[in-house]
């Protein structure tokens, strides 16, 4: 990774309701196939998903970002962190690697879509904003590319797409965890019913998971500042 050094929010991405976004480098990852280390955490999140999930989908939390697809168009589209809580609940946790399972399973104890992204190849600032229209990116576990519709929300560097939220709703292939990661960006873009605390908690709870089987890993915060902020 080059210089992955703070998030910038937009002023249209804020006045959506992305009020408090944190983001932050997990390094000295390990990346393994397989992590019974985190058995029990799967086996109780999939319980709460199966057998009590209005815990989770009866929040404000969870309010927060349906309001949030509403404001974009998208009334009828289920945001992404609430459809993998679902999914889980349905069919339980997919199993990737320890570091993917990690924060699907923070982000779905918290009602939230967690975002991470191998850092090798990222440098410049992470920018939060609304889309243009016309972004493309390859969604994970897609072969082609999606389009960005005029409004969605979205972030990445100036040169790269990470994430849209709408109808696409997932993160970019090109820069999914893999066995070669080391360096991963981890993003709680949250809502405006989510405070910074929160999505830090969130952070720090997929953090302490990932510890689990990566001792050596270290966490460090990104700055995060509003657009007027930055000097051109």
């Amino acid at each position: 990774m080059d210089s992955v050094t703070k998030i910038i929010v937009r002023n249209d991405a804020r006045e959506l309701g992305i009020t408090n976004p944190v983001g932050c480098i997990v390094s000295g990852l390990d990346v393994q196939s397989e992590a019974p280390e985190l058995d029990e955490d799967v086996a109780s999140i999939e319980q709460l998903a199966a057998g009590s999930p209005d815990r989770i989908l009866e929040t404000e939390v969870v309010d927060g970002s349906r309001e949030i697809y509403a404001r974009m168009g998208y009334p009828g589209v289920v945001p992404d962190g609430e459809m993998r809580f679902n999914l889980i609940g349905r069919r339980g946790l997919n199993r990737h690697n320890n570091v993917v399972d990690a924060y699907n399973i923070a982000g779905a104890e918290y009602g939230l879509g967690l975002g991470m992204h191998d850092a090798a190849q990222l440098d410049g600032d992470i920018i939060i904003r609304r889309a243009n229209g016309g972004e493309r990116m390859v969604p994970l576990f897609r072969e082609s590319h999606r389009e960005a519709q005029t409004g969605d929300l979205m972030y990445g560097t100036d040169r790269h797409t990470l994430w849209i939220a709408g109808e696409i709703g997932r993160d970019s292939d090109a820069f999914k965890v893999t066995a070669s990661t080391d360096t991963a960006l981890l993003l709680a873009v949250g809502n405006h019913k989510t405070s910074e605390e929160y999505n830090r908690t969130v952070c720090r709870r997929a953090y302490d998971l990932i510890s689990k089987t990566c001792p050596d890993a270290t966490l460090e915060f990104l700055d995060v500042v509003d657009e007027t902020m930055v000097v051109a």
